[in-house]
């Protein structure tokens, strides 16, 4: 590193890229922040994304500094660009500043990340190493089931979206639509919606076009957003009352939407029905498609299985289990589960052979497999490929959080 501002520069950059992980594996930060040769360069990526993630949180300031000050504002701002992901407009929008103090405030709060991960990384690295050998190695351990629960959640994240996050994230977009068309929104769904299955850049982009139509038609109203889980699908209902609120618009740019609309929704296979009011649109109903998050077991005892069930159906998980061993690789390629509990120690088939088999298969190298056994093998489970270890018996506390973590 040639100077501490030239390692601004570097983190700022890093910060630029946060979500581009094949940029991050030959950012000059990879080698600095995590230089150990034991990592592949897709590791380090991993871990200096979750480095600089977790270093955000190190901004808040202590609970007696006031919640208008300078501290929170930056820790905020941070929070709602590089960890809900917001672009730049909707940040200063929430935080109801100008483009120019926004900026301001970014290159301070930058600064100041910089300035902790120099101390950290660069100025005084000691500090912050194991002292013991046991202590290193417990890190170490700790820092593979790290890097492994982050990959497999991000092989994950697109595959289930909650979807009142997702709603909750556009109307920063359209503030001042809202502001300028004298519109009031109302949320009447559950936090405990279940995530859908649709892509989340693709489900971002109808939702958008959908609210961005009734805002702009509408005046003086309020934007009702509904939804309900049936099982099977979460009905999404998108509604301008009065219904009179609603500004006639051409129809050639209605069909236009529509058309785009229409193939939003076949790509994402859900179901998008406009309601009408005499001759107007004046809201949407959406079908989203739920899927219960299938878990597949590969263990050879009765019990566990029945055990496993037990643990995980009350929470919208759907269990499958698989036997003999010889048919797991092909009922994962057809199934592509969530995730896999594997056994190490069944008949006809090694455990640890079907854990490399799983892994190095194209169809199945991204789905996580927690390594579920009586033998205490954690550290070689994970570098082998597991996103993670219970030792058996497991409980249903320890198979849940593992399960969540991959959300």
């Amino acid at each position: 590193m040639e100077s501490k501002a030239e390692f601004v520069n570097q983190v700022a950059q890093a910060y630029g890229h946060l979500y581009d992980l094949v940029y991050l594996r030959t950012h000059p930060l990879a080698d600095v922040i995590v230089p150990s040769p034991s990592f592949s360069s897709k590791e380090k990526s991993w871990e200096l994304h979750r480095i600089l993630v977790d270093v955000i949180g190190e901004l808040e300031p202590e609970p007696q500094v006031p919640i208008a000050s300078r501290q929170w504002r930056r820790h905020q701002l941070m929070v709602l660009r590089y960890i809900k992901a917001l672009d730049p407009e909707a940040v200063w929008d929430q935080l109801g500043i100008s483009r120019r103090h926004y900026y301001r405030e970014h290159r301070i709060a930058t600064e100041a990340l910089a300035e902790i991960l120099w101390d950290r990384y660069v100025a005084y690295p000691s500090l912050h190493q194991p002292m013991t050998d046991s202590v290193e190695e417990q890190a170490s351990l700790s820092q593979m089931e790290l890097l492994r629960m982050e990959a497999a959640r991000m092989a994950q994240a697109d595959r289930y979206v909650p979807i009142g996050g997702v709603i909750r994230d556009l109307f920063p977009l359209l503030q001042e639509m809202l502001r300028k068309n004298e519109l009031d929104v109302n949320f009447g769904f559950s936090e405990s919606l279940p995530s859908v299955s649709v892509d989340r850049s693709l489900l971002r982009q109808m939702l958008l076009g959908m609210l961005g139509y009734l805002v702009g038609c509408a005046t003086q109203a309020t934007v009702h957003i509904d939804a309900q889980d049936d099982g099977a699908t979460v009905h999404l209902s998108m509604m301008v009352r009065p219904p009179a609120a609603i500004l006639t618009k051409v129809q050639d740019e209605v069909g236009g939407q529509l058309v785009m609309l229409k193939e939003m929704a076949e790509l994402s296979g859900t179901r998008v029905v406009p309601v009408c009011s005499e001759k107007d649109i004046v809201g949407f109903d959406v079908i989203l498609p739920t899927t219960q998050r299938t878990v597949l077991i590969v263990d050879d005892n009765e019990d566990v299985v029945e055990l496993f069930r037990r643990y995980l159906t009350s929470h919208r998980y759907r269990v499958i289990a698989v036997k003999p061993p010889e048919d797991v690789l092909e009922c994962v390629r057809n199934l592509q589960p969530y995730a896999i509990t594997l056994d190490l120690m069944m008949p006809n088939q090694d455990g640890w052979d079907l854990l490399q088999s799983l892994v190095n298969h194209p169809d199945t190298q991204d789905i996580p497999i927690i390594v579920c056994s009586v033998l205490k093998q954690k550290s070689l489970a994970l570098s082998l490929g597991a996103v993670a270890f219970l030792e058996k018996p497991v409980t249903q506390e320890g198979l849940l959080e593992i399960l969540q973590a991959l959300k």
